[in-house]
């Protein structure tokens, strides 16, 4: 049996995932080196849950139509041209930083920028995969993108953590610019993708009456928002959580890395517990509540080690939501208005994170990290329990209706 999974063999799926792979790894020295910055010239746990929100926060304004731009043009196009406005950002910040300007105001401005690009891009990347494989290679398909996120996310903060103490933040924010043209250079040698929706311009509120209707969409997203709200904070916040038990920029991409590790191997074991049996409907509770337990331990660690076991931990129930819910929703989810889902999941995962982490900022800098942290843990591991208690069986069921009545 081939160690390589059987989907890497399509050689365009093989060149979107590498490109990929190196893109999410630049963008995680951006995050690490920006973080690290802004509590560094503020000192203040509110002022990084406010990068958070600018970074995060175009997801509030912009998701629905990038939806709409997935399903009505070349998702190759829409992505080049967002990857390229990503790269220009994180250019500028190249250059500020290079000659001592990148303040705070910079560093929120144009990592809003960011922010802009990615939340334009991602329904259109992320419905671009059904679109390079087969359908019964799909969930393999996912499931290996959201690994090779995680794959970033080990590497990109240890790297970035380690770049950031040795040659400072010009440098992380340089590898980043370069690495989107990599993903530009493999959309640019794709075919033109045809989008569903190029023959039915159905308005955002059909897809939003469908996610109203339909119980296992329903819960899908409303599931992720909770997550997301209440767990997004322990990475958002990760430099404060570094500075508590005295670690320096290395710590902190050491505890993301450990996070990101935590992932490859919760990716593998959902993979195998999938295919044993374990439904969606189950398995999806099961992580919130598993990453509830990892959140507290992460709060009270006082140690650095102990805390990176802890973010490990959790990094294998984050993946499980996110492979999980992008999988149940792009199966399920109809096709004609697929790209519009996505973005309504794509509002499920980034502005949640965004207005979680604020909000969380603002309380640890009243109360502290650690009873902020352990408060999130509380909330998730309930809302966990109770969807365990009240599971949604339709969320592991496939599209039947490829055009649902309008709203």
């Amino acid at each position: 049996m081939s160690l390589i999974p059987t989907v890497l063999r399509n050689r365009d799926f093989r060149a979107v995932w590498l490109a990929s792979l190196a893109s999410n790894a630049g963008s995680w020295l951006q995050v690490v080196a920006s973080g690290w910055l802004v509590y560094q010239l503020t000192d203040s746990p509110a002022a990084v849950g406010l990068l958070a929100l600018v970074t995060r926060g175009p997801s509030f304004l912009f998701a629905p139509y990038a939806g709409q731009l997935a399903d009505r043009f070349d998702r190759r196009l829409v992505g080049m041209w967002t990857f390229l406005l990503q790269g220009a950002a994180a250019a500028a910040l190249t250059v500020l930083s290079l000659m001592g300007h990148a303040g705070v105001a910079s560093l929120y401005i144009l990592n809003f920028l960011v922010g802009t690009g990615f939340a334009l891009g991602l329904p259109a990347m992320l419905v671009l995969i059904p679109t390079l494989v087969e359908k019964s290679r799909l969930s393999q398909a996912v499931s290996l993108n959201a690994a090779g996120i995680n794959v970033a996310r080990l590497v990109g903060p240890a790297v970035g953590g380690a770049l950031l103490a040795t040659s400072g933040p010009t440098a992380c924010f340089a590898l980043n610019a370069v690495s989107f043209l990599a993903l530009v250079w493999v959309l640019w040698r794709l075919p033109a993708t045809r989008a569903e929706g190029e023959r039915r311009r159905a308005p955002m509120r059909e897809a939003l009456g469908y996610a109203r209707r339909d119980p296992a969409m329903r819960r899908l997203l409303v599931g992720m928002t909770v997550f997301t709200m209440l767990a997004a904070p322990v990475q958002e916040l990760a430099p404060v959580v570094a500075a508590r038990i005295g670690a320096g920029p290395q710590g902190l991409g050491l505890l993301l890395g450990a996070m990101g590790g935590g992932a490859l191997m919760g990716a593998w074991l959902l993979e195998r517990l999938g295919g044993a049996g374990l439904p969606r409907h189950r398995a999806l509770p099961i992580a919130m509540v598993s990453f509830a337990g990892g959140l507290a331990l992460v709060a009270v660690a006082p140690l650095l080690w102990l805390g990176m076991v802890a973010m490990a931990f959790s990094g294998a129930f984050w993946i499980w939501m996110f492979a999980g819910t992008n999988t149940a929703i792009q199966l399920r989810a109809p096709l004609p208005l697929l790209g519009r889902m996505i973005g309504l999941y794509q509002m499920s995962v980034v502005a949640p994170i965004a207005l979680g982490s604020l909000i969380v900022g603002v309380v640890a800098e009243r109360t502290g990290i650690v009873p902020a942290l352990l408060g999130c843990a509380v909330l998730l591991g309930s809302y966990g329990a109770w969807a365990l208690w009240r599971p949604v069986r339709e969320i592991d069921e496939h599209r039947v209706d490829p055009a649902p009545a309008p709203a």
